[in-house]
């Protein structure tokens, strides 16, 4: 037994000094630096403090504006006016339910509350109620008002 180990250890240690089996790894190449420039999407110095520019908000009555298409499938669609009669919005002061609480769409008239926002996903999902549910009552959540602001990127959709 004492010979077996010597012997490995005799073997571990002639492999690792022979130069044939050493395994090398090339050097990596000298890190570059970035310009600071070059670095994230806002184009200048880290260092600047940039002042966004200035969003209006928007102040139409309802009906005032056309439904603005959604930036990508799926996306819930921005509210066409002005909400800041409206908040804030509380499961029980909600003017948002009290106007879109309708069958279907009409010319002119506000857009219907999808059935999804009847239906608890999570404890209920193939059970519709009478009320919206949940956290769909508080509507700004996924509902964003639409302003006049530009997009900060591009959007392929």
């Amino acid at each position: 037994m004492r010979w077996t180990l010597g012997l490995a250890l005799a073997l571990a240690s002639a492999g690792c000094a022979h130069p044939a089996k050493r395994t090398t790894h090339p050097e990596p190449p000298p890190a570059t630096a970035v310009p600071e420039a070059e670095i994230g999407l806002a184009k200048g110095s880290l260092f600047d403090v940039v002042e966004p520019p200035r969003v209006e908000p928007n102040d139409s009555s309802p009906g005032d504006l056309p439904v603005l298409p959604r930036p990508y499938p799926g996306a819930p669609p921005a509210i066409p006016h002005g909400i800041a009669d409206f908040v804030p919005i509380t499961a029980d002061t909600n003017a948002c339910v009290t106007c879109h609480e309708v069958a279907q769409k009409e010319e002119g008239g506000p857009t219907p509350i999808p059935a999804s926002h009847y239906t608890d996903l999570r404890n209920a999902p193939g059970r519709r109620t009478e009320n919206v549910v949940g956290a769909r009552n508080t509507c700004t959540l996924c509902h964003a008002p639409q302003t006049g602001a530009k997009p900060l990127v591009g959007n392929r959709f």
